[in-house]
């Protein structure tokens, strides 16, 4: 008996095996260099993903974060929150023309109004352009460094901003050396980031969930999808109301060219009707987002 409940525990653990191999052939290019690939899954429950390869060795490829407050302090107010796509906007309007942007680190307080531009505290390393937004507190972080390389590790006390162009961070990895991580059965929306073996590939997936067309994913789960899509560790970041994925669209014939390319429930609730579904889309004002943008020769 003691053998059969360790069974099914291990079960429950482990995710289930992908339904076929990513095709990087067959993504969409936002912009050179950077692909999109969005799928759905019916198996083991209606998923719907969409995942980003970043070529990191792009000509002219630069990022941005969330920057300090003006008011910053640290650990007690350090960023002012905003959504993803008014972060996005506020990025282009600094000169710095952002194509895809995707929220990143958990945040305090909350909750607090979902859409309101609030003060907020961040929970791990988070670096903007060589200067410090959050100290280290022990997550583990995505950090690009000003001369190229990135890395996905746990920052030292003694990190030096300076050297840093961004540093932003998660809850825990999902995905370690290869090894995806175990975790519980908990279905919420998802983000991650994940790094290739080669440190020359970084790759961003966010997962819909609390809705009828998609149920959301476990961080095993997560940590599977990106082992697929190519990374070999990875880091499950904020999700739930915050997990946000948008873009530049220079093609769209609106004024603003500022497109969702996931379905966001910001306000926290549960989709769970077609009709609900269809209708019900709401962005979270982030303590912490990320921008990616090339550079003019």
């Amino acid at each position: 008996m003691l053998h059969l409940t360790a069974l099914c525990c291990l079960l429950l653990l482990t995710p289930p095996p992908a339904d076929q191999a990513p095709d990087w052939n067959s993504a969409r290019q936002l912009a050179p260099g950077i692909l999109l690939l969005q799928d759905s899954l019916q198996s083991p429950r209606p998923i719907q993903r969409h995942a980003v390869r970043i070529n990191l060795q792009q000509p002219g490829l630069k990022f941005t974060t969330t920057d300090r407050t003006t008011e910053w302090q640290a650990d007690t107010r350090e960023t002012r929150r905003q959504t993803v796509r008014s972060f996005l906007r506020s990025e282009r309007n600094a000169s710095r023309p952002v194509i895809l942007a995707f929220n990143a680190d958990a945040f305090t307080p909350w909750p607090a109004p979902f859409d309101q531009e609030t003060p907020a505290n961040l929970q791990g390393f988070a670096v903007c352009r060589g200067q410090l937004v959050s100290p280290p507190a022990g997550s583990p972080s995505l950090i690009i460094t000003r001369d190229g390389p990135a890395s996905i590790r746990t920052a030292a006390d003694h990190e030096n901003p300076a050297e840093i162009e961004i540093a932003v961070s998660g809850f825990a990895l999902c995905l370690k050396n290869g090894q995806v991580q175990p975790s519980g059965t908990d279905l919420h929306p998802r983000t991650a980031v994940g790094l290739s073996a080669d440190q020359r590939l970084l790759f961003v997936l966010v997962v819909d969930g609390r809705r009828h067309s998609s149920a959301g994913a476990t961080t095993a789960e997560l940590g599977q999808w990106l082992l697929d899509y190519g990374a070999h560790d990875g880091i499950n970041m904020d999700g739930g109301g915050s997990s946000t994925l948008a873009w530049w669209n220079n093609n769209a014939t609106s004024e603003d060219k500022i497109e969702l390319l996931n379905r966001p429930v910001g306000n926290g609730l549960k989709l769970l009707t077609p009709d609900a579904d269809r209708l019900g889309i709401s962005e979270r004002a982030n303590g912490n987002n990320v921008g990616v943008w090339l550079q003019a020769p």
